[in-house]
């Protein structure tokens, strides 16, 4: 039995049920001395295990003999793991793919187990050309491409079934693979030259000026340029948060919520290294993750502080010309880097993060001088985490008003339309006391 249908297996039991994080768990398996086509037949495996659970159970559900909460976890992902490869990877033989399930199966089940298993994924195989999800509306789109039901009613509503139908398959896509250029350390126009010089195919992004795609970006990350700190691999959605604050040279600034530092560093190469930035976070591992990065890029003018943004500091109060709050918040533009948030974030743990959301903008209101521009982004396209948090701030502070971007009172990006993470932005304007 291959060894590597074995560390799939476990990864995807971490992350479903131990509350493990996918990236994570690939990365450790990354510093192992695992061939290099074992490690991506393992991350293709979990990654599309993850994707399209709801999708594999269903068609589990229609297929088996045994109720569905019978199934022992083990043989259930095993089941998922088999019916994933079948389904989605064409390279495998199905009897390949059968066998290794089976023998998983005799592992970590027994006689009766692995009998079932054989059964299901050859009844499966000899019939997936006719698998189909015998639903319709929303629910067909909850099964098809495994979406919570929250997410899919919420995007339906404001927007079209068209649209979400879109935006879900493209939550299911790989992401494409941008950096930001370091400008602090080189120029785009050199990055580009030098990329290319390594064989690398490079174009720049649509939306952020200091981005680029690198298409096929395999061992980038021990090129000379990457080691001198030219650039930050950074989705262009985040990229253009910076862009969208534009803090001026030799500005005072504050990063209420910096780890990892992408955007912090990032408004750093903006003000060219003059001025300060003050950056916080609330963990020591966060800060060391940010210092580490402040190192690599040559940046010189940013201040690491630990601190708690749902705390009120007095002292800085009227202190900062521009505040930027990359709030925390649900992950949900997140999709396609961070499968596992389909599962591991609930509708009613929106709720408890709209309240954090307040407090941090609450209190970097209070934070910024009149004349100042402050904005508010986050990685999720909920309203109840962006258009409700701005709206009830403005109710309650009549000395701020919204900066339009390109004519916008809000920025939001989508998988679908703008090939970026999920994200909304925006940028308030501090009028008076």
């Amino acid at each position: 039995m291959k060894n590597t249908r074995t560390k799939a297996l476990f990864i995807i039991d971490n992350v479903f049920y131990k509350g493990a994080f996918l990236n994570e768990e690939l990365e450790i398996l990354k510093k192992s001395n695992l061939d290099i086509r074992d490690y991506n037949l393992i991350t293709n495996i979990t990654t599309g295990v993850v994707q399209n659970r709801t999708y594999i159970d269903y068609i589990i559900k229609k297929n088996s003999k045994v109720r569905f909460k019978k199934i022992h976890k083990t043989i259930l992902t095993i089941l998922e793991m088999g019916i994933y490869q079948l389904l989605f990877l064409d390279r495998i033989p199905d009897y390949s793919i059968i066998d290794e399930s089976v023998k998983l199966a005799k592992v970590y089940g027994n006689q009766g187990s692995s009998g079932f298993v054989n059964g299901m994924l050859r009844n499966i195989a000899r019939n997936k050309d006719d698998i189909k999800v015998e639903k319709e509306g929303r629910e067909y789109l909850e099964i098809k491409y495994s979406h919570p039901k929250y997410f899919i009613d919420e995007i339906c509503e404001r927007y079209s079934y068209e649209f979400c139908e879109e935006l879900a398959k493209a939550n299911n896509e790989r992401p494409p693979f941008t950096i930001r250029v370091n400008t602090l350390k080189t120029s785009k126009e050199n990055l580009i030259k030098s990329l290319i010089n390594q064989n690398y195919e490079v174009e720049n992004c649509k939306l952020a000026k200091d981005g680029l795609v690198v298409l096929n970006p395999t061992d980038i990350f021990g090129t000379k340029d990457f080691l001198n700190g030219d650039f930050y691999v950074q989705d262009e959605a985040s990229i253009l948060v910076s862009e969208i604050l534009a803090p001026k040279e030799n500005s005072v600034v504050m990063d209420m919520c910096a780890a990892p530092g992408g955007k912090s560093t990032h408004m750093s190469a903006i003000m060219n290294n003059t001025g300060n930035i003050s950056s916080f976070d609330i963990s020591d591992s966060k800060i060391k993750l940010v210092k580490e990065n402040i190192k690599r890029l040559g940046v010189k003018n940013i201040t690491l502080k630990k601190s708690d943004a749902t705390g009120i500091r007095l002292e800085y109060r009227d202190k900062f010309d521009y505040i930027l709050v990359d709030a925390p918040c649900s992950g949900l533009g997140l999709y396609r880097r961070k499968p596992e948030i389909k599962w591991n974030r609930l509708e009613e743990d929106l709720v408890e993060l709209q309240e954090i959301q307040k407090k941090i903008l609450r209190n970097a209101s209070m934070y910024l001088k009149v004349g100042g521009s402050l904005v508010y982004s986050t990685c999720t396209i909920s309203k109840l985490e962006n258009e409700d948090v701005i709206d009830n701030f403005l109710e309650k502070n009549k000395n701020f008003e919204i900066e339009k971007y390109n004519g916008n009172e809000i920025t939001r990006l989508f998988p679908n339309t703008d090939n970026t993470d999920g994200f909304t932005v925006v940028k308030l304007k501090k009028i008076g006391d």
